[in-house]
């Protein structure tokens, strides 16, 4: 006997997922782009003037730094959040958002402990993406102090 064939449901969720993938597959690469230009322009900037080629270094770092790090602490954020609201509901995943592609729901105390932890994973996540961003700054403003030639 042939096994059924899978709803199409799981198809398209597989279907959004792999775009999820792809996508952040292409704009990743073209940051990537974005950024081997600019550094390549920086590094012609520091033939002429160290201190100017410096500055857009530190600027650079600064923007990266910052959206990178503040990104993930949004998202560490995020899942503290939908955690918490997992542990008030005594349902693993949550309903809404987070819960979508969920294959197995856990309710009652495991769910509770998987939502425990998912708070301290989140809260975890947005401490070191903080701490992250800070030593990204640190580092820009050391370079900007550095005056040597």
């Amino acid at each position: 006997m042939a096994a059924p064939a899978p709803p199409a449901r799981d198809a398209r969720l597989l279907l959004a997922r792999v775009a999820l993938v792809a996508g952040a597959i292409v704009v990743g690469l073209a940051l990537q782009g974005a950024v081997l230009a600019r550094l390549e322009a920086i590094q012609a900037l520091a033939a002429d003037d160290v201190v100017a080629a410096r500055r857009e270094l530190a600027t650079l770092l600064r923007l990266g730094g910052g959206a990178l790090f503040g990104f993930l602490a949004a998202v560490g954020l995020s899942i503290a959040h939908a955690s918490w609201r997992a542990a008030r509901e005594e349902r693993f995943p949550p309903s809404g958002p987070w819960g979508w592609g969920a294959r197995r729901v856990l309710s009652g105390p495991p769910a509770r402990r998987f939502a425990r932890i998912g708070v301290a994973l989140g809260v975890s996540v947005a401490i070191l993406s903080a701490l992250g961003g800070a030593l990204v700054f640190q580092m820009a403003a050391i370079l900007l102090a550095c005056r040597a030639t």
